[in-house]
């Protein structure tokens, strides 16, 4: 023996075991490992399988780009503006763009990819005759077929609009196995786009002459024809119209009035000039009438005036030598027969005036009545032709708006001559330049898009993996989904290493086994059950070196211990005992009644006795529920203090759960990352459905997929020894 042996634990109720805590569940996954946690742990664990997905990415990569055809991208750069001529400025000839200037940049996009456009640049560039075209895209021409649908269609493919954004200016790229055709086909592209603009402009042009031309015809004709009626009218009713300057000063216009009615305004004017004057003659001659004083009114010339202020002088001189001479003096009676001539003269010419204003007067009393007997004929003409005047004046409104909306159409017909089509609103900001290299196939871009590719296959790839693993990979799980207590956690070991590890008291595997013993007894009540069987869901989970170690570690308590094979069909203990011989359990069940001839002491793992499952029999289904097996564990019973048997798995056998309810106990073992749990569920139900005394599961296999979730190569204490021990590829082997 190595190593010193360590006693089970003493007897405790079962109620007090305690092997893991519950499990708590968030969102679906387990408390406490996050789903980063875990899908990089799957990724740790598939880590040959992803290297070996992305490397196949990446080769198909490289693979496509060697194979691509080298593609040239040229591109112009144009400038579109939103500023357009009305040319029309006519109610109903508008530019759509008016009402919708949000629509116009994307509706120049849509144009620059539009099919018209590309027919346009096949013709213009004679693309159907160009043999550096067609070869690049390998276009057969044939004798009497049109090219063009299959050249358009190539354009189309190959063009990219591409607008800047916050401007105005479009790339216009073409791509092409060709540098020299994308260089001329990205211009092409540009100067069909252009032309075809002006052609669109030109053509706005042309209709809105035409249609002025048309609305000029039509008011020309309607002015004429009003025009001939106003005429006609004026002839008929003897109406003379006379053209006035406008009053407000507009030298260009002119008013017009009947003749009549100058006439009244004329003479109207006339009158009350003549009645001013024949009122003032009056006045004049009425206030000479009144007094015959010169110093009350002056009705004669300025003479009369002169002669007073000289009789006034000669009066003053008079009574200045008066008052120095007597009237004798000789200078005194020459200055007073100068003063009576003078009032001599100045009575003729007072008189002479009177009867000037007699006649003045007479003379504008006749030229008022005269007057007034004309304006009153002319009124009363002038009241006549009013009646008739009214047509008149409506015929010449409609003449007037005739000749100001022809006036207008005639301008604006003017000013489309002298206009034309104006400027492009479309300019070429950098022509396409020949490309030096190709754009594409790029090396560097395919292998990255080859390894994102290969990156979001490997992430659904994992995704897939964990949605569709049915596997026990946490074996906190057991307690959850199976109802069963956890008894013992057991580590993967390379397969040469198992005798040799089961040997050694410090090992990683002897700390596991030895405490899914002493966990067997905690859950049998505080000892490790007389009869105990070893099962699996499935073959390969492990169950028979786990028999085999329970079955060593109970004799190095100094237990009598017989561990059978009863696993008729694929017997597994005799691999880890080096047990080769024909003879078994198969024997005694077939009717050998000295079963303890066919057992064998002598083993690597001494100190406990062994039979074999022997010679794999036809049906061992029934030779198992024969009373021979109960027999044989009522005859061992005495002899030994623990009956460990290495039972079939559970499922598409009957073998374990028809003996199963004679035993003392059931373990059942669990394949880490492999036992399904459809497999578990079904075979935990067969068991309790066969009433077996389930004391729980053990789980095996655990490696460092299970590293994650606290399991796994180094999980364990180990003294140092299992931290150090890397698992290998070589599983233990089926049991």
């Amino acid at each position: 023996m190595n190593g010193p042996a360590y006693p089970p634990p003493a007897s405790l109720p079962a109620q007090q075991v305690a092997y893991d805590p519950p499990i708590e569940k968030d969102g679906g996954f387990l408390s406490g490992v996050t789903d980063f946690e875990k899908y990089f742990d799957i990724a740790r664990n598939n880590k040959v399988a992803i290297i070996a997905v992305l490397a196949v990415a990446l080769a198909l990569g490289l693979i496509a780009t060697m194979l691509a055809t080298p593609l040239y991208r040229s591109t112009t750069r144009i400038e579109i503006s939103q500023e357009e001529q009305n040319v029309t400025n006519v109610e109903g000839v508008r530019d759509d763009r008016l009402r919708a200037d949000r629509a116009f940049l994307p509706t120049q996009y849509e144009l620059l990819e539009s099919q018209s456009l590309a027919s346009r640049v096949a013709r213009e560039l004679d693309l159907a005759n160009d043999e550096a075209f067609l070869n690049a895209y390998q276009i057969q021409p044939v004798s009497g077929a049109n090219l063009e649908p299959a050249i358009t269609g190539v354009l189309l493919e190959n063009i990219e609009i591409a607008p800047i954004i916050n401007s105005t200016l479009v790339d216009i790229s073409f791509s092409s196995p060709s540098p020299e055709v994308s260089a001329m086909v990205a211009n092409g592209w540009a100067d069909a786009f252009v032309t075809e603009n002006l052609d669109r402009r030109f053509g706005a042009t042309r209709d809105a002459r035409d249609f002025l031309e048309e609305r000029l015809q039509q008011y020309r004709d309607r002015l004429e024809v009003a025009e001939r009626a106003l005429i006609a009218y004026a002839t008929e009713q003897g109406l003379v119209a006379v053209e006035m300057p406008r009053e407000d000063g507009d030298s260009a216009g002119t008013a017009s009035q009947t003749l009549v009615a100058s006439e009244l305004a004329a003479f109207s004017g006339a009158l009350q000039e003549a009645t001013a004057q024949r009122i003032a003659a009056e006045a004049a001659l009425a206030s000479r009438s009144g007094s015959n004083s010169a110093s009350d009114a002056d009705y004669g010339t300025g003479t009369a005036a002169q002669l007073r202020a000289r009789r006034a002088e000669l009066q003053v001189e008079l009574a200045n030598l008066r008052s120095q001479f007597s009237p004798s003096y000789p200078p005194v009676q020459a200055l007073q027969a100068q003063i009576a001539e003078l009032e001599r003269v100045i009575n003729q010419e007072q008189s002479s005036s009177q009867d000037r204003l007699r006649a003045n007067y007479r003379e504008a009393l006749a030229r008022e009545q005269r007057l007034q007997s004309q304006v009153n004929q002319v009124q009363s003409n002038y009241t006549d032709q009013r009646q008739d005047s009214v047509e008149y004046n409506i015929l010449q409104r409609e003449v007037e708006t005739n000749r100001e909306i022809y006036a207008g159409l005639l301008q604006r017909y003017r000013e489309i001559g002298v206009v034309g089509v104006g400027e492009s609103n479309i300019n070429v900001v950098d022509a396409a330049q020949v490309p030096g290299a190709p754009y594409t196939p790029s090396l560097i871009r395919n292998l990255l898009i080859s390894l994102v590719a290969g990156l979001v296959f490997v992430i659904l790839g994992l995704y897939a993996y964990d949605f569709l693993n049915q596997t026990l990979r946490d074996p906190r799980q057991v307690r959850d989904r199976l109802g069963l207590n956890l008894l013992a956690n057991i580590p993967r070991i390379p397969e040469g290493d198992i005798v040799e590890e089961l040997q050694q008291s410090y090992s990683e595997l002897y700390e596991a086994y030895f405490s899914l013993t002493s966990s067997i007894a905690f859950a049998a009540g505080g000892n490790v059950p007389r009869s105990l069987m070893i099962t699996s869901s499935q073959p390969g989970e492990g169950k028979s070196l786990t028999a085999v170690a329970i079955a060593y570690l109970l004799a190095r308590q100094g237990k009598k211990v017989l561990l059978v094979d009863v696993d008729l069909r694929k017997s597994g203990v005799g691999k880890y005992l080096s047990i080769d011989t024909p003879m078994g359990m198969s024997q005694y069940l077939l009717g050998n009644d000295d079963w303890q001839s066919l057992v064998i002491q002598s083993t690597p793992l001494e100190d406990f006795d062994v039979i074999p499952a022997g010679r794999k029999p036809l049906s061992a289904a029934e030779l198992l529920s024969s009373g021979r097996f109960q027999r044989l564990l009522d005859e061992a019973a005495p002899l030994y203090d623990h009956v460990i048997l290495d039972a079939p798995p559970v499922l598409g056998l009957a073998d374990a759960p028809m003996i199963a309810p004679a035993l003392d106990g059931v373990l059942l073992v669990i394949e880490a990352n492999g036992g399904k749990w459809r497999h578990l569920e079904s075979a935990v139900s067969r068991l309790r459905q066969a009433n077996a005394e389930l004391l729980g599961a053990a789980v095996t296999k655990l490696d460092e997929r299970n590293a994650m979730y606290g399991y796994g190569s180094g999980y364990g204490y180990g003294y140092g020894y299992g931290g150090e021990r890397k698992a290998e590829s070589e599983t233990v082997a089926p049991a």
